[in-house]
């Protein structure tokens, strides 16, 4: 009896270690398991987060640049407090322009038309500049008032469309002046150096209009520096 009860006790004990051991395999599946799966949700989560951030990116904006935009005037002997003999100049007639460089110039002009004389008629046309002129007429009176309506040209009437022209001979540029009005132009500048403009339209003093202040600096002629 002892012996058989030791069998069975013996037999017992080797079924319950049997089943302790499967319930650990199977504990240990499972926790393996878990861990796999846990480890996949993260790796999900985390690069569906890296694939937003690189997808995503901050936008940057860029501030345009503007172009440069000077202001010339042309004032009559009048409003410079001499006489027809001084005649009219531009204010300034020299300054400074940046080197390699689009620029926009409107030139105010207050003075009247002068007819282009037979053989310079080709000056009533413009030359160097970007696109087209745009010109608006000016209130003499009121040159600060209501705006008018701004018309664009490539060339003016020479024999009573052009005031003063705006040339400079190294630059190839030619810009007729429409008379009291602003006139606008864009042109490239080109490489430093100092360049003189003239205005090719006679409106000095003299028999051939080329006296007085066509030939004199600071009036119908100048400097312009590009630096």
């Amino acid at each position: 009896m002892l012996v058989q009860t030791s069998a069975a006790t013996s037999e017992d004990q080797e079924t319950t270690v049997k089943k302790t051991a499967a319930i650990g395999v199977t504990a240990s599946t499972i926790g393996v398991t878990i861990l796999f799966i846990l480890g996949v949700v993260a790796w999900s989560i985390g690069r569906g987060a890296a694939g937003s951030a690189t997808t995503a990116p901050a936008a940057v904006k860029v501030a345009p640049t503007a172009m440069p935009h000077y202001y010339l005037s042309i004032e009559t002997p009048d409003m410079l407090g001499g006489t027809e003999d001084t005649g009219p100049a531009y204010v300034p007639a020299s300054f400074t322009l940046p080197a390699n460089e689009d620029v926009t110039l409107t030139i105010v002009n207050f003075d009247d038309a002068t007819a282009l004389p037979a053989g310079s008629e080709d000056y009533a046309t413009a030359k160097g500049i970007k696109g087209s002129l745009s010109i608006e007429p000016l209130d003499t009176v009121n040159p600060n008032g209501v705006a008018k309506a701004v018309t664009t040209a490539t060339s003016l009437d020479p024999a009573k469309g052009v005031s003063h022209t705006f040339t400079i001979v190294k630059l190839g540029l030619n810009v007729p002046v429409a008379p009291k009005a602003r006139t606008t132009f864009t042109f490239h500048t080109g490489a430093a150096g100092s360049y003189t403009w003239q205005c090719m339209d006679p409106c000095g003093c003299g028999d051939t209009g080329w006296g007085c202040a066509m030939g004199h600096m600071g009036y119908m002629r100048g400097t312009v520096t590009v630096a």
